[in-house]
């Protein structure tokens, strides 16, 4: 990010709202800025008072003489400063790393939602015929989507927040596909769809908030928003589930939406590379339920290390297979261990998280780590099963 860029944008509104050359002098200091405020030009008896601070870390600006609280972003737009495009990708980028989940209750709070995408607005364009989505509506009682759902354990109860549309490949040729919602009441985040292949047949896209707000409203770039507000609903249309979750209750985090469903409080993102950053806060009591998979253990050995719960599939498998005296033990872990993630244990038995009680399956213990696979074995194993087959 271009420090002296920012300054010669303050410069140019301060050469514009004052005369004497002190009351247009910056104070740099290696965490912020500080000038006289534009907006109550600050002290009309001492020319020397500056309580005006932007800080570099998120271009936040504080008055302490009329307490007004702003961004860079806006004071910019507040004074006629209009900025260079690169320079507020730069801006953007800067933003995205700094940015965590105690600047979201407050932007929330203050924004009312009323900047979200309305659901109307979305129904409109989805079914306007002029996207590759159509026919977006919720998922309809004994059709192909309500079906598919139904056959990986997703009732009805968990449609709430998933529609049904098509996507259109071609102008032919179209695929049945689900929407998964990022919405609170009326208001949405952004969307997720998919549609109903496995493997590598399986379609996956995202439109985060930025994506779907030029959709329907028809723009280019967003300029009724701000740069700080932008990156916070950005970042927030990625969690999905975000907007409903208890902030004073644990969050469990999945890797995907699905999963979630299964889960009390919890959220489920984008895979197993969403930058997690975003809300690992130390005021918050957030914990990991990551797939089975060698992309799972990875993550489970890092965020236990780090000091975060995670869910401890084997220590679960071997309790299932301690309390199940009928079956051949062995038999029974090599079936089990086949379970990939939570919608797939739903699958296998009803309302897992109480049957099988999967509160009691986390931990930040370090000596837990015995529980995760370890990446090298795991990829023996699979080498030794290609190796007989």
């Amino acid at each position: 990010m271009d420090r002296i860029y920012i300054e010669s944008i303050i410069q140019n509104i301060l050469n514009k709202e004052f005369k004497t050359s002190e009351k247009r002098r910056i104070n740099v200091y290696n965490d912020r800025i500080q000038f006289a405020c534009p907006y109550c030009q600050d002290s009309s008896r001492n020319v020397r008072a500056k309580r005006g601070n932007i800080w570099w870390n998120k271009l936040m600006f504080v008055c302490f003489n009329c307490g007004k609280r702003t961004n860079f972003d806006r004071i910019s737009k507040d004074f006629g400063q209009q900025l260079d495009p690169d320079k507020k990708l730069e801006i953007i980028n800067h933003l995205n790393t700094t940015i965590n989940h105690e600047d979201f209750d407050s932007d929330l709070e203050q924004a009312e939602f009323e900047k979200l995408i309305e659901m109307s607005d979305l129904e409109k364009i989805f079914n306007s015929g002029e996207f590759a989505i159509t026919d977006f509506k919720p998922v309809q009682e004994n059709g192909v989507v309500h079906n598919y759902l139904v056959s990986r354990g997703i009732l009805p109860t968990h449609h709430k927040d998933i529609y049904q549309g098509k996507y259109w490949v071609n102008e032919e040729i179209y695929q049945y596909i689900i929407i998964f919602l990022n919405r609170r009441g009326n208001k949405v985040l952004g969307i997720q769809i998919r549609n109903l292949k496995e493997g590598r047949r399986r379609m996956f896209k995202i439109f985060n908030f930025e994506s779907l707000y030029k959709m329907v409203n028809g723009v280019e770039e967003i300029t009724d928003l701000d740069l700080n507000q932008l990156v916070i609903f950005n970042k927030l249309s990625y969690y999905f589930n975000i907007l409903n979750v208890n902030f004073t209750q644990p969050i469990t985090i999945f890797e995907g939406y699905l999963d979630s469903l299964f889960f009390p409080n919890s959220i489920g993102v984008v895979g197993v590379n969403t930058d997690m950053r975003v809300i690992e806060n130390k005021n918050l009591n957030i914990r990991y339920l990551f797939d089975n998979d060698e992309a799972g253990f990875k993550k489970c050995d890092e965020k236990i290390k780090n000091g975060y719960p995670i869910f401890l599939w084997n220590k679960l498998f071997d309790d299932v297979v301690n309390r199940k005296k009928s079956e051949d033990p062995y038999k029974l872990m090599d079936r089990i261990k086949k379970v990939k993630d939570l919608n797939k244990l739903a699958e296998l038995v009803e309302n897992p998280y109480k049957s099988l009680n999967l509160e009691s399956y986390f931990s930040k213990d370090i000596y837990d780590i015995k529980w995760i696979p370890s990446i090298k074995k795991v990829k023996k194993s699979n080498k030794r099963i290609s190796t007989t087959s």
